[in-house]
This record gives C-alpha cells, structure tokens and sequence, in this order.
C-alpha cells in the first residue's frame, strides 16, 4: 500500500496528544483529498470545532489560532451501519457446510447451537455482555464505523460509537429509531409504539424476507410486512433476499427503504437480494456487514465484497461511488439523520475517517480507493470532532488501548467507563470463551 498518511506531520501528532478537548476548544482543520456531495475535492479542506464540521472546500478560509493536520489521506464521512449484532462478533467466522432455505433453518441446527448459541448466551449470564459490546464497538470503529445498531441493551456506561438505536448522542431532533430482528413478533403493543415512533419522524429497522430467493416462508414474509402495515415510509427492511421486482416496486411506492448485506446472504443461502430490480424501481439502499460469522467484519470489508460482487455483474449494478454512499449519506437517510450524520458539509457533526489511499493505482479514483481498502488502511477516526481510533505512530498519548489490525499497530484513543483496558477485555473474552471450546475472533481477516 501508499504511504501511511502524517508519518512527518507534527500537527496531527500534537492533535492527538492534547487530545478531544483540544479538538472542541480551537478551530482544527485536517486536508486530504476530500469526498464531498459534489464530488472529491483533490486538495480539500475540512474545518470544524465543537463537534461540527464548519466549512469544507478547496479553499476554505482558516479562523486565527486554526490547527491545521495535512495529510495525505481519503477524508470521507465515517460509516453508519444500520445492520448488526455486535456482542455475536467476538465468534470467529463460521462456514457452514450446507446452504439453508432460511434463517428458520440454520437457527436450529445443532453446529449453530453448539458454536455461537450456547457460548454467547452462557457468557451474557456470566455479565460479560458490556465486554463483548466494548470488543465489538472497537471492531467497528477499526472498520471506520462511528454509528451503529444492533448493540447490547444493558447499561454498559458511555459507548465507543454512536448506538443510534439506544444512545445516538446527537440532539434527537427526529423520533426513535427501532431495530427489530422478529418483526412478525411484535406484540400489538411494540407494533402500535413502532407506528407512533414512525408518525413522529422516527425510524423501524426489520428483518424480513431472509432466506433463499425461492424459499417461500422468506418471500411470504413480504405479504405479511403489508398485512401488519409496515411497508411505509419510515421503515427500512433488512435482507429481502427472497423479494421480487414487484415487491421492490411496491417498496419505492411506499418510501420503504432496504438495507443490503451481500456477503452473509450468500454465505448462508447462496445468492443475495435482487438489487438492480430494487434500484431501477428506485428504493433508497444502504450497506451494511450483518455480523462477523457469516457476514463481514464491519463496513469496510462488506465495501470490499460488495466491489466484488458487483464487478462479478454484468453490467455492474452500481458504480463505486453508490456503493459509498450507501454506507454513508443514504444509510443516514434512511434513519431520518442525513442533515447530521453521513456528509462532509458545514453544520453537519464532525464524524470523519481519513483512510490511506491507494496511490499504487492512480488510475483509479478516491471511491475506487475506499471499496478496495481494509482495516489496515484506517489511519484515523473523529466522532463529533474527538479522536477514537488512530495510528500509534500518529499519537503521542499513553498506550492504554493499543492493538493490531492484520498485523499493522493501532490504538484506541477513547474508551468507555471502566477500570480495563482493551487488551485487559480481550484477555478476559479470551479466556471466558476457551472454558467452552471457542477462541475470540480477531478485530479484522484482512485478505482472506
């Protein structure tokens, strides 16, 4: 790969040592090559202080006392990612030998019991759930994510992430939003407070229609989201593998959104949801990785297979830039924060991922660049202008937090309310899993 970006920059090196207050009290500007709603901005600027993005161009006026970072990095938005289980990525990937009608199936077998069922339920009873939440936020934020769902509900103290379904730590100027795995099994009382949710602005995350393109209990499932009046605007479904164009159709009439996780559905079925029937019939679509056994390992890896799938179409169903704002500005959308979240643009929070570019390729693009990056590549990521996760080599701040990723060091500069370290809860999730015959899954499986 390129050089890693700041290697000389004294700037950003100072950044990290004073640290997030430092980022909320003076202006700070960092310039790389920028991703803007316009385009990429070769030689851009992004400014921002107090946790808001102040201006963002080619030429942007610096306030006095500014501290200007010049790297050499991609600056995007971070990644939202509005599809996971985040306390089930402490499992290493699980390859089934066998390829499954639904997700009814494969929840009953014996090897899923045995692997991930058991030890992961048996864990949650030791109290160790804000241990593996705190693992897997990490994991996440080493994928470039700053926002998810899916989390542990338990009160586990600040978070790593923003938890958009639990604490978004935004002003909450829309209504809740709601992540549901069983739908179909909301009692009438959830389904009523789900409806109130979405009149006020809100958001409904489902799954629905997971299983093979053919599996008729999956493709009922879409009959039966219409039947308790969910296909509205408001609500995004997540898989519907087994949806037909018509279904599609009938989704952008409503406002429906969807929100697309390739890898793990062929993992487990062996094909994925016909999304250029649900683009051409213009459902607004997001990314996301599902979960680390059978999905991927956060954002920038289902970026990277998404790339592939998609160059494995003919024609290619998106172009490389879609597939990023998928993970970015229409992900926000479809929770109702695309005027705070997934854009680098003023007033906008300062959530930003600068990532080392590819410059062996320099006929390909920046959002070339992105989808065929991985975790390695992660040199720095700002939640509300604060730094969570860095080079090492970028800090001078003291190692409590440090790591790997695919052998390259990394470190995490934020860390929620507790006396451990991180390498303290990869030790304790270590040796918690071996009692049941299970070794902890590493932050990233770079190139495999």
């Amino acid at each position: 790969m390129a050089c890693m970006i700041g290697r000389t920059l004294i700037g950003l090196t100072l950044l990290l040592a004073i640290g997030p207050a430092h980022a909320q009290t003076i202006p700070t500007a960092l310039t790389g090559t920028v991703l803007t709603p316009s385009g990429p901005i070769q030689h851009g600027t992004v400014l921002f202080q107090n946790g808001k993005t102040l201006a963002v161009g080619d030429k942007v006026p610096l306030p006095p006392n500014t501290h200007l970072i010049e790297t050499h990095a991609i600056l995007l938005p971070s990644f939202i990612d509005l599809h996971n289980h985040l306390t089930w990525n402490i499992f290493p990937r699980w390859k089934p030998n066998q390829k499954f009608g639904n997700r009814y199936d494969w929840q009953q077998t014996t090897i899923y019991d045995v692997l991930m069922d058991t030890p992961h339920g048996e864990l949650a009873a030791e109290g160790m759930n804000c241990d593996m939440e705190w693992y897997a936020e990490v994991k996440a934020v080493s994928e470039g994510e700053t926002s998810v769902v899916g989390g542990a509900t338990e009160n586990c103290g600040p978070r790593l992430a923003r938890n958009l379904d639990l604490d978004p730590r935004l002003a909450q100027p829309t209504g809740p939003i709601i992540y549901n795995i069983f739908p179909f099994e909301m009692t009438e009382a959830e389904l009523a407070s789900a409806k109130t949710a979405l009149d006020h602005n809100g958001a409904l995350l489902i799954h629905v229609a997971e299983g093979a393109p053919n599996n008729a209990a999956a493709a009922r499932e879409f009959d039966m989201l219409k039947g308790r009046g969910l296909l509205r605007k408001g609500v995004s479904v997540i898989h519907g593998v087994a949806f037909t164009p018509e279904d599609f159709k009938a989704m952008a009439t409503a406002g429906t959104g969807f929100i697309w996780s390739p890898r793990s559905n062929i993992e487990l079925y062996g094909d994925t949801a016909n999304v250029a029937a649900a683009k051409a019939a213009g459902v607004k679509m997001a990314l996301a990785p599902d979960w680390s056994p059978t999905g991927s390992d956060g954002t920038l890896a289902e970026l990277n297979y998404a790339a592939t799938w998609n160059a494995s179409q003919y024609p290619p169903v998106f172009a490389d830039r879609e597939l990023v704002e998928m993970t970015t500005s229409e992900a926000a959308a479809l929770v109702n924060l695309d005027h705070e979240l997934g854009t680098l643009a003023p007033g906008y929070a300062a959530d930003i991922l600068a990532l080392r570019p590819r410059d062996d390729r320099k006929d390909k693009d920046a959002y070339w660049s992105v989808v065929h990056s991985d975790a390695r590549d992660v040199e720095l990521v700002t939640i509300a202008g604060d730094t969570v996760y860095a080079d090492p080599s970028l800090t001078a701040q003291p190692a409590m937090n440090h790591t790997e990723v695919c052998g390259a060091p990394k470190q995490v500069i934020a860390r929620p309310a507790t006396t451990q370290t991180f390498e303290g809860i990869e030790g304790q999730l270590r040796r918690a899993l071996a009692e049941w015959g299970r070794k902890l899954a590493p932050l990233a499986e770079c190139g495999q």
